[in-house]
């Protein structure tokens, strides 16, 4: 059996033609009705309004394919919105220090789960005004340095510890003069400073931390009293630098602030046990008192909710245990579950119920048109009403033989014009307009019918 077998469609040009012969039959066969003659001119009429609008269906923004249209759109925006924030795998820029947080790059180097793209700075300040410009979505910033109020923040859980070295010959933070200290403005810099102002000590820094790490050779010249760095205790760099300066007269001393400690949010008090940075010989060789500065990590305004979430696994990256993969639902966790269902099938509800509401405006659209063949239908009940066959002369019942034939082919013709329009748009079948004017012209023809069935019997 053929399957491409051509769709039965209806056309309207025949329809036109049809009411157009029978308006002219009408005004050839039976000039004297003027009632019938203007019943056919109407139904012609119809016939070319229903062409007319047929033709203006056919662009791109009709109204009748407004809720197709909602829907689709409201469909692939559901479905982008679900993608993009719960299954989109996105990357984060993240600025980090090129050296410092060591642990962090190695626990970012082991985790598959969270996908970064580590964006090396100079320092703190720099990531900080990164993050305002909006050029990075991440940032590790040190206590200390500025971060402006409006970007979003989360402690780390890998603070970094301020290490203050003095010569030998100091023995009090009054007597020093010059510290060294890290690149200036950045974290180790800012954070000596505040010491040392609270402190009331007023002291001049030489920035070198980096040649101390860095070489050897390096001699920190006589002048220089004290070292102050916050540094990451993970990082090999910071442990060989505070070795080498342990070798060349200078030993770890307490940074103590006593009350003024309070002041600076971003201390917490720390000890270094024995052999903390060298285990033999012991560095420090006993225990020291001192502090440990909190690193934040900052996300960029405007980062997107499901976003949000992934940063933060930035600071939380470790291996899954078993707990962690185990589901256990709590009764808060359970609310949380069933809200989120009952709020993604009300989406989904308001979804239809727009759809529905876009669906009313068009068939409200059509009504007038439907309405117009329905006055169509009454007109033609009237004409046809008293035009008897049976108990009247012979010469009037052949003609109201042929007026009620007519009737009976404009009713039919009426009939297909509301076909039509249903045909052209599929959604008028959501509603019954098209429904009653079959059935009433169906009705009416069987009226007619009997009445030319009673008129055969008779003769």
């Amino acid at each position: 059996m053929s399957s491409d077998v051509t769709p039965v469609r209806l056309l309207i040009s025949p329809i036109i033609s049809q009411a157009t012969a029978l308006k002219e039959r009408v005004e050839k066969e039976l000039p004297t009705h003027d009632g019938l003659k203007g019943a056919t001119r109407m139904v012609t009429g119809a016939a070319q309004k229903a062409e007319r609008i047929a033709l203006s269906m056919q662009r791109p923004w009709s109204p009748h394919r407004l809720p197709v249209m909602f829907l689709l759109a409201a469909l692939v925006g559901l479905l982008t919105f679900l993608y993009w924030q719960f299954f989109r795998v996105s990357t984060l820029s993240l600025a980090l220090p090129d050296r410092d947080a060591a642990l962090i790059r190695e626990n970012l180097a082991a985790d598959s789960r969270v996908n970064v793209n580590i964006v090396d700075v100079p320092g703190s300040r720099e990531a900080a005004q990164l993050l305002s410009k909006g050029e990075v979505d991440l940032g590790f910033i040190q206590g200390g340095v500025p971060i402006p109020s409006q970007l979003l923040r989360l402690e780390s859980p890998s603070s970094e510890l301020v290490l203050y070295f003095v010569r030998d010959r100091i023995t009090g933070p009054t007597q020093v003069k010059k510290v060294l200290t890290s690149v200036e403005g950045e974290g180790s810099h800012s954070v000596a400073r505040a010491f040392f102002e609270a402190w009331g000590v007023p002291v001049t820094f030489v920035h070198t931390w980096k040649d101390v790490t860095a070489s050897e050779q390096y001699v920190v010249p006589d002048d220089v009293d004290a070292v102050f760095v916050v540094k990451d205790p993970g990082d090999e760099k910071s442990l060989s630098g505070a070795q080498r300066l342990a070798r060349g007269g200078f030993h770890l001393e307490s940074p103590g602030l006593g009350a003024r400690a309070s002041r600076l949010d971003y201390l917490r008090a720390h000890t270094l046990p024995r052999g903390f940075l060298r285990v033999d010989p012991p560095l420090p060789p006993a225990a020291v008192e001192t502090f440990a500065v909190k690193t934040y990590l900052v996300a960029r305004h405007g980062l997107t909710p499901r976003l949000l979430t992934q940063a933060a696994n930035v600071i939380d990256a470790h291996p899954r245990t078993i707990a962690e993969g185990s589901f256990h639902l709590s009764s808060g966790e359970a609310s949380e579950l069933f809200q989120g269902v009952d709020a993604f099938f009300s989406i989904l509800v308001n979804i239809g119920l727009a759809f529905l509401a876009l669906l009313g405006l068009d068939v409200f659209a059509y009504r007038k048109q439907f309405h117009e063949l329905n006055s169509l239908v009454s007109i033609v009940a009237m004409l046809q009403s008293n035009k008897d066959v049976l108990g009247v002369p012979v010469g009037v019942r052949g003609e109201n033989l042929l007026y009620l034939s007519l009737c009976s082919d404009m009713l039919s013709l009426i009939s297909v014009i509301s076909g039509y329009y249903t045909q052209e748009n599929s959604s008028l079948l959501f509603n019954n307009l098209s429904e009653v004017v079959h059935q009433r012209c169906d009705s009416l023809k069987i009226n007619i019918q009997l009445k030319l069935l009673h008129a055969m019997v008779e003769q």
